[in-house]
């Protein structure tokens, strides 16, 4: 059975757009024009995930995308020029992925196809002392402890591992991991940053340093070997 892409939107035209182009991805598309559809389809349906159109929905978009990412469900929203103001509450309530409109499909598929449940897992160097580090869809396994990861907070963790010990500046991060880097401001990499912190609260082996003026860099306070 196909994955199924929810769609939150009250643009019939937008819906009936993306729905094409998702099957011909291999997705099926369900549309939700309502905050009474969204928990419908999460009650009925085993969803992939949610795209949020913004533009004219009928309630605040912040609480719908926390009680989405309540249901684990990974979510990108459509932000066009007048929804700007909501990116940020939409990031704190759990936002994996933000979206400029005019959508590009190019960027709303990589997204999807980031989240699809791929074969097998990937691993990366590992810390002296502690298992493997490793990437499997939706989470990273550390000292053998699951912690689950929203896209976005992989991809800047394995932007960070890759450069170990090194200061990542707020602007490499953005060109880094966004699809729209012009869309991303600062504030928001200190969201993500601070998601990536409390994952990983109880792991004393990994911990993200803030380097004022500078940026972020992950350290460990044990050797690095290799795996």
């Amino acid at each position: 059975m196909p994955p199924t892409i929810l769609i939150c939107s009250q643009d019939a035209e937008l819906y009936l757009l993306l729905a094409h182009i998702l099957r011909s991805e291999g997705f099926e598309a369900r549309l939700a024009a309502s905050d009474d559809d969204v928990a419908d389809a999460c009650a009925s349906a085993e969803l992939s995930a949610v795209v949020l159109d913004c533009a004219g929905w009928p309630s605040d978009v912040a609480p719908l995308c926390a009680l989405l990412k309540d249901s684990r469900l990974p979510v990108a929203a459509l932000i066009g020029e007048n929804t700007r103001a909501q990116h940020l509450q939409l990031i704190k309530a759990g936002l994996d992925e933000g979206i400029a409109r005019p959508l590009s499909p190019s960027k709303l598929l990589a997204f999807l196809h980031g989240i699809s449940p791929q074969s097998g897992a990937s691993t990366l160097p590992n810390f002296a002392g502690a298992a493997e580090i490793v990437f499997a869809p939706h989470a990273v396994v550390v000292s053998g402890k699951k912690v689950v990861l929203a896209p976005t907070e992989m991809r800047i963790l394995k932007f960070l591992l890759d450069r170990q010990g090194q200061i990542s500046t707020r602007k490499q991060l953005i060109e880094a991991v966004w699809s729209d880097p012009h869309a991303v401001e600062n504030r928001t990499v200190d969201v993500h940053i601070g998601r990536l912190r409390k994952a990983f609260a109880g792991l004393r082996n990994l911990r993200i340093r803030t380097v004022y003026g500078s940026g972020y860099a992950l350290d460990t306070t044990i050797d690095l070997r290799m795996s």
